[in-house]
């Protein structure tokens, strides 16, 4: 599973880069999952009147909606977005707002101000509005998601590709292989190597090895 991330400030272009990332990702034959974080306060995924509303004014803390084409479960809380990483099987998932996960990530934004408040050690590229205007900022190349949706998918599959390889950790249990998605798999690669490399023997770069029975 590959992740990228597009963040911004609102009405900057985020939604329109990554309806055309996911029809050019899909185009490639990739299975796609998209992320959205939101952050205004008022939001909410149910509205009154609703059955499933009454459900949840009721006390009931989950809350499903089966429909004939579409399954909606609700909880009264925010959930992580390393949580909900493990209900995604896709080759890509595109996170759209600043969720938390470090991955590859564009930045898309009206001008240079919005992409100087956004930006972070993970960019790749940056799109958005601000892309009719200039072709390059800060070294980073300025990507019309609607125009060159294709340029900037070759970007991604590059990118993604890269940072999937800098990690190299597997989980066993009971000789069984547990898949992990890159942002665990990093995650524990570093609890491991930040408990072991005080202890004499540590190599950097060698193999490490621990079994719990």
């Amino acid at each position: 599973m590959r992740m990228v991330m597009v963040k911004g400030f609102s009405k900057t272009g985020k939604t329109t880069t990554v309806s055309a990332l996911i029809k050019e990702l899909r185009r490639r034959d990739y299975t796609v999952g998209t992320l959205k974080d939101i952050h205004y306060e008022e939001y909410r995924s149910d509205v009154p009147g609703t059955d499933t509303y009454v459900h949840r004014e009721s006390g009931a803390y989950t809350v499903t909606a089966l429909g004939p084409n579409d399954t909606v479960i609700m909880m009264d809380s925010r959930m992580s977005a390393e949580a909900l990483l493990k209900y995604y099987k896709e080759d890509f998932i595109i996170l759209e707002g600043d969720c938390g996960i470090k991955c590859p990530t564009i930045i898309t934004g009206r001008n240079t101000d919005d992409i100087d408040k956004r930006m972070c050690d993970e960019a790749i590229a940056i799109s958005g509005v601000i892309a009719e205007a200039m072709q390059e900022y800060r070294g980073f190349p300025v990507i019309n998601g609607r125009k060159e949706v294709e340029r900037l998918a070759d970007l991604i599959e590059k990118k993604t590709k890269e940072h999937e390889e800098e990690v190299d950790i597997q989980l066993i249990i009971d000789g069984k292989e547990i898949g992990m998605v890159p942002f665990v798999q990093r995650t524990l690669q570093n609890v491991v190597i930040g408990a072991v490399k005080a202890l004499d023997g540590y190599e950097e770069g060698k193999e490490i090895v621990i079994r719990i029975n």
